[in-house]
């Protein structure tokens, strides 16, 4: 499913110049992609897009700091809380996008949850609502679709 986001992210810039559902599906079968792999990716964008900024609305006008419920804790990986915390901190995502993603996360297997698939996650929530990246965090999130920078 990773790699059909990942392949989405790379192909379309602008959510508005995706393909609709199943022409997206076939030229993704035509791309190489296993028809199941295919259909959970789909089926977790069409959950994305279901999600309406508008249901998170209320996040972007508290002032509070977010904690994370037992459940979450259970299901996020400290790792993963951590990042969704830096991105929040940093400008990158707003409470509501925040909201967004960990929706998006808990949705997933426990296995699937790590590090680069919540990278993978939050590139997808900021994709599917047209948000500009920081720089710096930005090119930490590109990691998970071209692996870590390397210094020269």
């Amino acid at each position: 499913m990773f790699d059909v986001l990942a392949f989405l992210l790379e192909e379309f810039n602008d959510p508005d110049h995706c393909p609709a559902r199943d022409d997206l599906g076939r030229q993704l079968a035509a791309a190489g992609f296993e028809n199941e792999e295919i259909s959970d990716a789909l089926d977790w964008l069409d959950g994305l897009n279901e999600l309406n900024e508008g249901a998170y609305l209320g996040a972007n006008d508290g002032s509070g700091m977010r904690v994370f419920h037992d459940y979450e804790i259970s299901r996020l990986p400290s790792d993963v809380r951590g990042l969704i915390v830096f991105l929040e901190h940093n400008g990158a995502l707003s409470p509501a996008q925040r909201e967004m993603l960990i929706d998006r996360l808990l949705v997933m297997p426990d296995d699937e949850i790590t590090l680069p698939t919540a990278k993978l996650a939050a590139l997808m929530v900021l994709w599917a609502q047209r948000a500009e990246l920081p720089v710096l965090v930005g090119e930490d999130l590109l990691s998970a679709l071209h692996g870590e920078p390397t210094m020269q």
